[in-house]
């Protein structure tokens, strides 16, 4: 599984999502099993990036598997108990 953070530079909202994640993350030891990108909307490469994948808030998470996307969360971080059953920690 891979979860893609769609940030922009200096939005704290943004980081503190990215934080929580990365708290819980930690916490499941789900490290091994779940890789994390991160995606710049400051630069030109995450914009156009953000614009194939049709992300328009930020920030935005989205959270992929071998078949495709399986959950997107926009402007905020997603509830701890969402993000544990989806991936399945």
């Amino acid at each position: 599984m891979k979860l893609i953070f769609f940030v922009k530079d200096g939005c704290g909202v943004c980081e503190n999502a990215k934080e929580k994640v990365d708290f819980f993350l930690d916490k499941w030891n789900a490290r091994e099993t779940v890789a994390v990108e991160t995606v710049n909307l400051s630069t030109s490469d995450g914009l156009v990036e953000a614009a194939m994948r049709a992300v328009a808030e930020i920030p935005t998470i989205i959270l992929e598997d071998r078949s495709g996307e399986v959950a997107r969360w926009m402007k905020k971080a997603p509830n701890s108990d969402d993000l544990k059953s989806r991936l399945g920690v």
